[in-house]
């Protein structure tokens, strides 16, 4: 059993930002064809070349905070089946060099946790390490080369 559980951008919040027809900082939500390189942060997988995706600003923040941090990430331009295995770090996913931005329980960055991983680290020990710490109440991990989220991580239910 894991220690944690992965989480991808909400299903509801994609379907919410679909149906006005743009993200919710008010940009346009355009599908285009994928190339098929683009991590995708609804399922948390890689794009198939011509599966319709959409470029969006996406925070994991649902209220206001002073750490929110918002930037670009791909999602399928449809509802897909999202990400189904929320208990094992995605297999295709954030595999380069990652930061573990870490959170304490009262939503402040708990700066003496962050933690960066490469390839060769253990990103699944790393993780369960950190959401084992009592300080740490999520981590969001994001790609140190393009600074983009790629998910959040939680202690599991």
């Amino acid at each position: 059993m894991s220690t944690f559980e992965i989480v991808p951008i909400s299903a509801e919040r994609l379907d919410a930002m679909r149906v006005q027809g743009e993200d919710e900082f008010g940009n346009a939500w355009k599908p285009f064809p994928a190339e098929g390189w683009e991590p995708l942060r609804c399922c948390l997988r890689k794009s198939e070349p011509d599966e319709a995706v959409a470029l969006i600003c996406y925070t994991p923040w649902t209220g206001p905070s002073p750490w929110m941090e918002a930037g670009p990430v791909f999602v399928h331009a449809e509802r897909c089946a999202g990400y189904l295995t929320p208990d094992r770090y995605p297999e295709n996913m954030a595999r380069g060099r990652c930061m573990f931005n870490t959170f304490d329980p009262d939503g402040n960055r708990a700066y003496d946790h962050i933690t960066f991983v490469s390839p060769g680290d253990s990103y699944e020990e790393t993780l369960a390490e950190l959401l084992g710490r009592p300080e740490v109440a999520f981590v969001h991990v994001r790609s140190v080369d393009a600074g983009c989220l790629a998910f959040e991580a939680r202690p599991a239910r």
